[in-house]
């Protein structure tokens, strides 16, 4: 089943992240939110797969374009959620990232 990507094309990075955390009003408390994790990608289907996260979606946007998908990632990241391993000096986007998603991590998942 395909996960269903909200357009948030007409949202800012602050938005997106704003209606994250309004959707799932648990997350205004910082402990939980280390509990989610936030990335963005050019192809939502696989990278959850890889993640191994398909049930644990808790939500996905198409954005505007791939410097607000980075901006969601980068806010996230200021705000408390996980990111992932971001060594390499920025977050984990490309040019085809245009899709953000957030996920519950459990003993299943894979950063």
């Amino acid at each position: 089943m395909e996960p269903y990507i909200m357009d948030c094309r007409d949202f800012s990075a602050e938005e997106i992240v704003d209606y994250l955390i309004e959707l799932y009003p648990e997350l205004y408390n910082m402990d939980n939110r280390r509990r989610v994790y936030v990335g963005a990608t050019g192809n939502i289907k696989e990278r959850l797969y890889r993640h191994n996260a398909k049930d644990n979606l808790l939500f996905c946007a198409q954005t505007a374009a791939q410097w607000v998908a980075a901006k969601v990632e980068e806010i996230a990241n200021e705000l408390g959620f996980e990111i992932g391993d971001v060594r390499h000096g920025g977050n984990g986007t490309n040019s085809k990232s245009i899709f953000v998603y957030a996920y519950l991590i459990d003993e299943h998942t894979i950063e």
